[in-house]
């Protein structure tokens, strides 16, 4: 069974991966597309390089949620649970000292290489200072869960996505935030209880636009998913109608269109206008998707079986 398929740009079809590979959570490819990096659980970390699956020693035992290349290609920063934060130079990891004790999830570069933000549980965003080797909790508003992050093009702020919990402690949680490397600020509450689980910026738009997908559970368990539209100023809100949870968006690298997926198979083409099923032949709950760089190819990974709100 696979763990780790490939979109072509018309259909998903399975990659044989090692037996080896415990849960992967999370893909990386070097900005050029040289090669990919895959992390997963208790300290997995996979290159994946066109179909081969090369083995790397991470040394860490912790499970490992997210990563992300600089934008020359020099280092990645790999995160993951107990605030285990590694650095990686294309040979070697080397582990961060520990500056939390909450799980961390997701990374992401500055478009000027001068540092990457963390985020994770108990709304936490650090910032990794690129020059000094730094890393620091930052201030500002908080959320339950911090669980998605994308810089804008510019470099002007990251969009972070929240699970808009109640106990977040606001009268309306926030599902998004804005941080400029130096302060997280709350940007828009919400009535729902909306977990922001993927933010993309669509390349070449102007000014910048923003996808955030959301899903939220209702209480007889039904799901409701949903698409944002930020474009800096103002929000545009398309519901999605989907059989399970959404889990995951990202712009091709042209901008053509954005490609979603979720449980049981979801699999989605959204053009900006309309969203289109497509037959993904597989019923695994897909986490991502991963665009390789220049390229109309995405990896998608097999998420658990149980709910997934902890991929």
């Amino acid at each position: 069974m696979a763990s780790v398929y490939l979109f072509d740009g018309d259909q998903l079809r399975g990659i044989a991966s090692p037996e080896s590979a415990r849960r992967l959570r999370w893909a990386a490819w070097r900005p050029h597309g040289e090669y990919a990096l895959l992390v997963g659980n208790r300290g997995q970390v996979f290159r994946f390089d066109e179909g081969r699956f090369d083995d790397l020693p991470s040394q860490s035992s912790h499970n490992l949620r997210g990563a992300a290349w600089s934008p020359d290609g020099a280092l990645a920063l790999l995160a993951g649970n107990r605030g285990a934060v590694l650095l990686y130079d294309g040979q070697r990891f080397h582990e961060l000292p520990s500056v939390t004790a909450e799980n961390l999830r997701r990374v992401a570069w500055a478009p000027d290489n001068s540092c990457a933000l963390i985020i994770g549980n108990g709304g936490v965003v650090l910032r990794f200072d690129r020059d000094t080797g730094a890393l620091l909790p930052l201030p500002g508003d908080r959320a339950h869960t911090m669980r998605s992050i994308a810089w804008r093009p510019d470099g002007a702020y990251a969009l972070i996505g929240a699970y808009s919990s109640a106990y977040a402690g606001y009268p309306r949680p926030h599902m998004l935030y804005r941080c400029d490397g130096r302060y997280t600020q709350a940007l828009l509450a919400t009535d729902d209880q909306d977990d922001a689980v993927a933010i993309a910026f669509r390349p070449g738009t102007q000014p910048p636009r923003a996808l955030v997908l959301s899903v939220a559970y209702r209480d007889n368990d039904a799901v409701a998913n949903k698409l944002f539209e930020y474009d800096g100023s103002t929000f545009a809100t398309t519901p999605v109608e989907a059989p399970a949870a959404l889990l995951g968006a990202a712009w091709r690298p042209d901008g053509a269109h954005a490609l979603i997926c979720g449980e049981r198979g979801a699999l989605f083409r959204y053009d900006g206008r309309s969203i289109d099923a497509l037959a993904s032949n597989t019923n695994d709950n897909l986490v991502g998707p991963f665009w390789r760089p220049g390229e109309a190819s995405a990896l998608v990974l097999k998420g658990p079986d149980e709910r997934v709100y902890t991929v």
